[in-house]
């Protein structure tokens, strides 16, 4: 290889690194102000925060929905890594907990991330997948659990999905008056999962295509 074609390598390599640090300088300056103002700052705002050339910005992302959408869709990678972890815990009833935590917390925290978690408009691949990961956190926390008889054993897995949507309903609801006020009910909900609940559940759980249906439904 000759001496310019290796200069133009080093150079093709340095702009490379350059666009990669400055799509992560704005997918986080757009996380910070999205998170303390909703939707209201402009891509221009997200440049100045990131330190980096409008040019530059819209280069990356044509608007400020593209841009949240880049921001959403590291907020729930994270989300979902948090709860496969806590599935991984070998306390069941710790994990289920941590679970909550880790798919609730993200969507009380984040203002506009929240609203566009509770979107549809992921798209649906990507929402699949999503949904496949929390259904695969779900039956092996209950699996756990109940080899561990600290989880009732008439649960399903779709009752923990409408749980999760009731907290989500909480969080959209209340969330502005207190956003940590989900965290009261956590334990609320929890003592209600656990083997020694003294009342039996009546009527039987929603199959997944039931609650998928309805839950999309919702959304829609």
């Amino acid at each position: 290889m000759d001496e310019n074609a290796t200069n133009q390598s080093a150079d093709q390599r340095a702009r490379r690194k350059d666009a990669t640090r400055n799509r992560a300088a704005l997918i986080a300056a757009g996380a910070e102000l999205f998170d303390a103002a909703g939707m209201m700052p402009t891509l221009d705002d997200v440049a100045r925060r990131a330190g980096v050339g409008v040019g530059t910005a819209y280069r990356h992302f044509p608007n400020k929905y593209v841009l949240a959408q880049a921001v959403l869709a590291e907020t729930m990678e994270a989300m979902l890594d948090a709860a496969e972890r806590a599935a991984r815990m070998e306390d069941a009833a710790a994990g289920l907990t941590a679970f909550f935590e880790a798919v609730l917390e993200p969507q009380a925290s984040k203002r506009a991330l929240g609203e566009l978690l509770r979107s549809t408009q992921t798209s649906e691949p990507d929402a699949n997948d999503a949904q496949s990961r929390v259904e695969r956190c779900i039956e092996l926390l209950l699996q756990r659990g109940r080899e561990q008889r600290v989880i009732r054993a008439d649960l399903a897995a779709t009752d923990i999905g409408v749980l999760m949507s009731v907290m989500t309903h909480l969080i959209e609801t209340f969330g502005e008056a207190d956003p940590q006020l989900w965290r009261r009910f956590v334990p609320i909900l929890l003592d209600g999962l656990r083997a020694d609940a003294p009342s039996p559940l009546p009527g039987e759980a929603l199959s997944r295509e039931q609650f998928l249906t309805r839950l999309l439904g919702a959304k829609g």
